[in-house]
This record gives C-alpha cells, sequence and structure tokens, in this order.
C-alpha cells in the first residue's frame, strides 16, 4: 500500500475531474473508476488514518456492486478492522489549503479528503463471500426528470436554471457515491423524451409538513432501462433532498445492477 500523500495520480486525477464535469460533459463510469472512494478525516494521524480506511471501504463495496443491502455482520466487521489490506494507495488533500494554520491549530486538526484505491482482487473477493459480484459492466448515464412542489410552487429541475444548482450539485454527489453518472434535461426539453445514449430516471419531490421533510418518489423506465416487465417505483419520506437523491441513485443501482429491488419499493423488481 503507497501513500501518495498530496501527490494525486493521474488515475485518480481523472476521475475526480470527470465527477466535476458539466452534466452535459458527463461520460458512464468505467468499472476500474469504482474501485476508488473518498471520505473527509481530520488530520493525518494513523488513528484517523485507520477510521478513514473503514468508512471508504464501507462506501468502495456498494459502489463496485450496486448493491446498497450487503450484509453488516461478522465478516464486513472484520474487514472492516483490516481494511487497510484492501486498499493500493490512499491520498490527502487538505480541505482549507491555502488558509494560514490558526496558532492553536496544527495540521493535525484540520480536515482532509481522504481518498483510497482498492485492490481490484481483494474487493472482488470480499463481495463474492458477502454474496454479491462486482458489476463490471459500464456503467449507464441517467436523465433526471425531476419535478419539484413545495406549496403553490412547483418546477422542472433542468441543467441551467441558476434555482436548481443545489439540487443538480447534490446528484453529483450522490452520482459519486453510486458510479452512474447523471445529466439533467434543458430548459423547454423536460417533456420531449431522454436524451440518446441515457435511461430516464423520474422523480417527484414534494415538502411535506406532516413528514418534516421531502417526500421522494422515484420511477426507472422499463422499456429503456430493460429491466422489466414494468416499472419500478420505490419512495423515502422525511429526508433532506441530499438524502433524497442518494436514495434514488443507490435504488437505480441495485435495480440495474440485478441485485433486487432497492429500498423502499412500492413497486418491485420481477426477475
Amino acid at each position: 500500500m503507497r501513500n501518495l500523500a498530496y501527490a494525486t495520480s493521474w488515475q485518480l486525477l481523472a476521475l475526480l475531474l470527470t465527477a466535476s464535469l458539466p452534466a452535459t460533459q458527463a461520460q458512464a463510469f468505467m468499472p476500474d473508476d469504482v474501485y476508488t472512494s473518498v471520505c473527509v478525516v481530520t488530520g493525518q494521524g494513523p488513528e484517523n488514518r485507520i477510521k478513514g480506511f473503514a468508512d471508504c471501504l464501507d462506501k468502495v463495496l456498494p459502489r463496485v456492486s450496486g448493491n446498497s443491502r450487503l450484509t453488516d455482520g461478522p465478516l464486513m466487521g472484520t474487514a472492516r478492522e483490516h481494511a487497510a489490506d484492501y486498499i493500493e494507495e490512499f491520498t490527502y488533500r487538505d480541505r482549507l489549503a491555502g488558509r494560514p494554520i490558526h496558532d492553536e491549530q496544527g495540521t493535525h486538526d484540520r480536515p482532509f479528503d481522504l481518498t483510497c484505491r482498492f485492490r481490484k482482487e481483494r474487493i472482488d473477493d470480499l463481495l463474492e463471500r458477502l454474496g454479491t459480484r462486482p458489476w463490471l459492466a459500464k456503467r449507464p448515464v441517467l436523465e433526471i426528470l425531476l419535478t419539484v412542489r413545495r406549496g403553490d410552487l412547483s418546477y422542472q429541475v433542468t441543467a441551467e436554471s441558476g434555482r436548481d444548482l443545489a439540487m443538480r450539485e447534490a446528484f453529483t454527489a450522490a452520482s459519486d457515491l453510486t458510479g452512474i453518472d447523471v445529466v439533467f434535461p434543458s430548459e423547454g426539453k423536460f417533456q420531449t423524451g431522454s436524451t440518446a445514449g441515457t435511461i430516464p430516471l423520474s422523480g417527484d419531490l414534494e415538502w411535506d409538513e406532516s413528514a418534516l421533510g421531502w417526500v421522494a418518489t422515484w420511477t426507472l423506465s422499463d422499456q429503456q432501462s430493460g429491466i422489466g416487465p414494468h416499472d419500478v417505483i420505490w419512495q423515502v419520506r422525511g429526508v433532506s433532498f441530499d438524502d433524497a437523491f442518494r436514495t434514488a441513485l443507490k435504488g437505480a443501482a441495485q435495480i440495474l445492477s440485478v441485485n433486487g429491488e432497492p429500498a423502499g419499493a412500492l413497486v418491485p423488481v420481477k426477475q
């Protein structure tokens, strides 16, 4: 295992740049990309690094497999304790780069992005022992057809609107967790059908005071995703829109990787 400190490899840099591209330029994740995950740690000391390794392991397994419902038993507990054994290399990025260190603050108190690239063969073996497998197919690009409702206000999230920036950024973060890229329709094209080369994921996001949060209902089309014999619908209630979007992409990954139905399924997968 190599600690690359601040010298990021070209492969990791390419992954991060892809994740930051505008939606219209996004390309589908390739299989090798998904063996990398990122978490936030405080400082670069060994204690927090070990915790970070375990966190990154928890993130990379569903990212590689598409399965967000992995069994959390003794096998996973042991794997977390020895997470360093699964890592090929890791890097740090100072989240406060360019800001001076305060007198009372050392580098051990600063937040860092810890990026871990995992050993493919070790992760594949662990997934097999957990009863699943890597999702090796090229990941599809999902076009997000999202309608937002709050009180009397109703609108569609589009690629250009400044109003929708926070929601698009939240979807980008969820995209990185699942290894599935997303795009949004342009203004005026919301109802004209999905963009060529994408699979439509339709969503209805409604604020519900009684649920103390958003209620999100997601539908993955059977015709273009090939899941058949009908659309799959799932829902989450009383959450932030960040959680709603994570639920959307985790559910889509669960279905498209043929790992069964998503959490909160209203119309389940029939295979």
